[in-house]
């Protein structure tokens, strides 16, 4: 699961092991427990008719998504920090252990090894999200039929997804903090999907393939932001890169690159954020890229949160071919009914159009969400 850092607070590289999991100097690793459980009821109105894109789908749902960390950390006598982060599904799926790693932090910086999201993803800041939990770009849950060639829209730099990675971030000075993530090969453990559809084998099958067709490897991501407080006004910038090695040579594929940019302004309770991201997609040929943006902003007063969020996703189909283009609307708020425990709910507005005008891949639905999250 992508992870979207809340305005300013620690980011998922900050916050990992600082609660139930700690331990006293030189102490074995003593591991906490933590999580989440979201809980929705939607109805749904979409182009439901024979050949449309929601034909023969149910107009309500009852909706879940969950995980349970185990999460620790000790400090040894020399000052080197030491910990571990494992998300398990709190459902059966393919992807039974979504994420998990270790890390080594000191006065160097911090190291992570293992399954995670790359390093732009950790320092992302960006349009906030006035439906907790159900986002318009790169969404916890999407309720409606996308099912033209843009998808979900995702504007954050990502294109290793969970994959097993290497990653360093530097000590921040002056509000600036670098990450650098590297990940030989785009796949997951033991799993057939994943975020890149490719499976490693498992740790014991030896050394991955160099020839898998369709696959990036080699995969350098670089995250970087900026932090700071001037009098009342709070800022958060992010900036972040990624390129692969497409391990076969294809008349329609190349080696991908993304890049992206966001921003948080905070003041008096607002909140007003942007984020912008284009990825070529690994593919030849002129006009086959793609762009993603969003723009937003909420206002928080005690235990109440309001908002409102615009995104906006085009994937070119080529010379002369048009483009597919997803539009999103949500508006939407959240009040705190006490320590972890959440009700949200609002509405959510998706325009799908495609460059044929084929009705399949073209879409226009709302969606009325009601729902909780408890975290843990």
């Amino acid at each position: 699961m992508t992870k979207r850092a809340a305005f300013l607070g620690s980011t998922a590289l900050l916050a990992a092991g600082l609660a139930a999991g700690q331990a006293v100097a030189a102490d074995k690793i003593r591991v906490g427990l933590g999580g989440h459980f979201n809980a929705f009821f939607v109805y749904g109105d979409q182009d439901d008719g024979a050949g449309e894109a929601a034909a023969g789908r149910r107009d309500h749902k009852i909706a879940r998504e969950a995980e349970v960390v185990f999460f620790g950390e000790t400090v040894l006598d020399n000052g080197l920090t030491v910990g571990v982060n494992i998300s398990l599904e709190a459902e059966t799926c393919e992807d039974q252990i979504d994420e998990s790693h270790i890390y080594f932090e000191g006065a160097f910086g911090r190291i992570e090894i293992g399954s995670e999201d790359p390093a732009p993803d950790a320092m992302f800041y960006g349009a906030p999200v006035p439906i907790a939990g159900v986002g318009l770009s790169t969404p916890d849950d999407v309720f409606a039929s996308l099912t033209n060639s843009v998808g979900t829209p995702a504007t954050i730099v990502n294109i290793s997804g969970d994959s097993e990675k290497l990653t360093y971030f530097t000590p921040r000075i002056a509000g600036i903090q670098l990450g650098l993530s590297y990940t030989p090969d785009n796949c997951e453990e033991n799993t057939t999907g994943g975020d890149s559809g490719f499976a490693c084998g498992g740790t014991y099958s030896g050394f991955q393939s160099e020839a898998t067709a369709g696959q990036q490897s080699e995969i350098i991501e670089i995250g970087l932001n900026y932090v700071n407080s001037f009098g009342d006004v709070d800022v958060g910038a992010y900036a972040g890169y990624a390129a692969g090695d497409l391990e076969v040579s294809a008349p329609t594929a190349e080696d991908q690159d993304q890049w992206g940019v966001g921003f948080e302004v905070g003041y008096a309770g607002f909140v007003f954020g942007a984020e912008y991201k284009e990825d070529d997609q690994g593919t030849r040929g002129r006009n086959t890229d793609r762009t993603d943006w969003a723009v937003g902003l909420g206002y928080g007063q005690g235990p109440w949160t309001v908002g409102v969020q615009y995104v906006n996703s085009e994937v070119e189909e080529g010379d002369g071919l048009g483009e597919d283009e997803t539009k999103g609307f949500q508006v939407g708020g959240t009040y705190e009914l006490g320590p972890g425990v959440l009700l949200t709910g609002g509405v959510t507005i998706w325009d799908v159009r495609d460059n044929l005008d084929n009705p399949a891949a073209e879409n226009d639905a709302t969606s009325v969400i009601v729902g909780t999250i408890i975290e843990f």
